[in-house]
């Protein structure tokens, strides 16, 4: 059996969302996989990427965007 691979798309949200008292926030945006909302993103200054998935407790860290949107797609 072959299953699809889930196409899954880091959206950026407008810069005014993030958070001043973080510094060490450099992006933040929504996920979106197969067209639905699935959680959120972030790109941090030290270079790291997470993706927390909303309705569970999923929290995804990759050292690239690619490597975080293989990792969620490997969870869908």
């Amino acid at each position: 059996m072959n299953k699809m691979k889930s196409q899954v798309q880091l959206l950026h949200n407008d810069d005014t969302v993030l958070d001043p008292a973080d510094p060490s926030l450099r992006e933040r945006g929504a996920v979106m996989v197969d067209g639905r909302e699935w959680g959120n993103w972030e790109s941090h200054r030290s270079g790291s990427w997470t993706a927390c998935q909303h309705h569970d407790t999923l929290r995804l860290e990759a050292s690239s965007k690619e490597a975080l949107e293989a990792a969620i797609a490997s969870h869908n």
